[in-house]
């Protein structure tokens, strides 16, 4: 049977989510990460996220659609430091750290890391720097087809031995889901994601 994305609220997926987020026990012993939701606005063309694929490698994140980000060095002040960091080090784009917005956090389960998620919204022309040993290519992709309930698909994820269903997203055949399709839910589809 076909589960069209109106059906879903996802809500065995955001109880569990909010379990995990109450467990210090996770997050201290987690590595942690930062991305950012990078949102382009200017007059000419309707709001642009941008949006990764990760390069083929033997770890769990190869080939992966992502936001741009990655794990806090040592040298990191913290997470928003961080954020900035990584978007400079895999697309060559300067975000200042203190135009940082919170937007929420996540445990992944199989490589352990505890990310935070910010967004910010970027009122330029960008020009890209890829890091071609981390980055395969960057998409702008417009930001109605994320809040698009069409677009909304159910993925199957299995945690602690449970078949759950998570958000996720097909663009252009690339399949957006994980922690990223996770974000952009509660982006754009959930009233309350503010801290």
């Amino acid at each position: 049977m076909l589960i069209h994305s109106n059906m879903l609220d996802f809500a065995h997926f955001k109880k569990l989510q909010q379990e995990v987020l109450n467990r210090h026990d996770i997050k201290e012993q987690a590595k942690p990460a930062a991305v950012v939701a990078i949102i382009l606005e200017d007059e000419t063309e309707p709001l642009r996220l941008i949006i990764i694929e990760r390069n083929q490698y033997d770890g769990h994140h190869s080939g992966q659609m992502a936001f741009p980000g990655g794990k806090m060095d040592p040298t990191d002040t913290d997470l928003r430091e961080t954020a900035a960091r990584e978007v400079w080090e895999e697309i060559g784009v300067e975000i200042d750290s203190a135009s940082l917005n919170y937007v929420t956090e996540h445990w992944i389960n199989v490589s352990n890391y505890w990310i935070t998620a910010f967004s910010v919204r970027i009122n330029k022309k960008l020009s890209y720097d890829l890091n071609k040993r981390e980055i395969n290519r960057i998409f702008e992709i417009p930001v109605s087809f994320f809040q698009d309930p069409a677009n909304l698909l159910p993925h199957e994820v299995s945690y602690n031995g449970q078949k759950i269903l998570s958000p996720s997203f097909s663009y252009e055949g690339n399949l957006i889901w994980g922690a990223t399709a996770l974000i952009m839910y509660q982006l754009f589809h959930q009233e309350d994601n503010s801290k």
